[in-house]
């Protein structure tokens, strides 16, 4: 007996997974849009702060800040993955090879992880703000390399990716560019001492 030949899905079943798509997209787009509108904010306070002459609680807050985004950071790249069958340890060193989907780049992965450190880079240098950029963008650096070798030993069902590493170190050196742009790193303004005029001596009365 023949198989009953499957039916073709409908308008309505070809549409729905669109939509799906489409609300999950602009709903992560409008989550990034927040997450990077709050940082900026933050960092328009830190820095208002610094410039008043509060340096301790413009520490203060960067730093609580950014123990919360760390910490948002490493439950979101170490969690477990819940995957069937045995975890395999993935490991690709080559970027492009790394950041390839079906067809192309896959960019909605890399703009991800460009979004997620973008907050750890600008919140370092406004927590370091005394040591060189350089120095704190190499922390953020270190930070994802780390991430990904903790991904590829421990058995998550992660994937190890140097694409990540080079999208966090893209996005750190946003955040730290946005950071130093918006005077997080100034100190307060110190006025200018007022020179002290000694009173000239009188000419010696002549006898």
């Amino acid at each position: 007996e023949a198989l009953p030949l499957p039916s073709r899905p409908t308008g309505a079943a070809r549409t729905m997974p669109l939509l799906t798509t489409l609300l999950e997209l602009s709903s992560q787009r409008a989550f990034q849009a927040l997450v990077l509108l709050s940082v900026l904010v933050l960092l328009a306070l830190i820095a208002a702060l610094r410039r008043a002459g509060w340096r301790r609680t413009a520490t203060g807050l960067a730093g609580g800040a950014l123990l919360v985004a760390l910490a948002v950071t490493l439950w979101l790249t170490l969690r477990p993955l819940a995957l069937d069958g045995p975890v395999q340890r993935t490991l690709y060193l080559d970027p492009i090879e790394g950041a390839w989907g079906w067809r192309s780049i896959a960019w909605r992965p890399v703009v991800a992880n460009i979004v997620l450190f973008l907050p750890v880079g600008a919140l370092a240098a406004a927590v370091w703000w005394r040591r060189p950029l350089l120095a704190v963008w190499l922390g953020c650096v270190a930070l994802s390399v780390t991430i990904e070798a903790v991904q590829y030993l421990v058995p998550t069902g992660r994937v190890a990716n140097a694409a990540d590493v080079l999208a966090n170190a893209t996005g750190a050196l946003l955040g730290v560019l946005v950071a130093t742009g918006l005077g997080t790193r100034r100190r307060a303004a110190v006025p200018a001492p007022t020179p002290v005029t000694r009173p000239t001596p009188a000419p010696p009365a002549r006898r």
